[in-house]
C-alpha cells in the first residue's frame, strides 16, 4: 500500500462552514495508534484510525455516508489491515517479536 490515498466522496461532508469533497489518508502517526489502542470498541477504533489518517475530526468521519465508508474500506482500511498483518508476519519470521510471558 502506498500512502497517501485520496478518496473522492460521493456526498461532501459538512464540517462547520466547510464542505469536504475528498479525504486524503496517510499512514497513522504514533498518537493516532495510541488512541486506537485505547478505544473501547472496534467501531471506536475504526473511526479514530480513519480520522487520524485523514487529519479530520472524529465527528467528520461519523458524518460520512455508508457508501463512502464502503469505498474507504476498500481503498484504505482493507489494504492497511493487510499491510499490518504482513508486517507482523515478517517480524515473527525474523524473530523481532517479543516472547509472550
Amino acid at each position: 500500500m502506498d500512502f497517501p490515498v485520496t478518496v473522492n466522496l460521493k456526498r461532501p461532508l459538512s464540517v462547520g462552514d466547510q464542505d469536504i469533497k475528498s479525504l486524503t489518508f496517510d499512514e497513522p502517526d504514533l498518537g493516532t495508534s495510541i488512541e486506537v489502542e485505547e478505544a473501547k470498541t472496534p467501531w471506536g477504533q475504526t473511526v479514530i484510525l480513519l480520522a487520524g489518517m485523514a487529519g479530520v475530526s472524529v465527528e467528520a468521519i461519523k458524518r460520512g455516508k455508508e457508501s463512502d465508508y464502503r469505498e474507504i474500506t476498500r481503498l484504505v482500511l482493507d489494504p492497511y489491515q493487510q499491510l499490518q498483518k504482513d508486517r507482523a508476519a515478517e517480524d515473527a519470521a525474523s524473530g523481532n517479536v517479543a516472547a509472550a510471558t
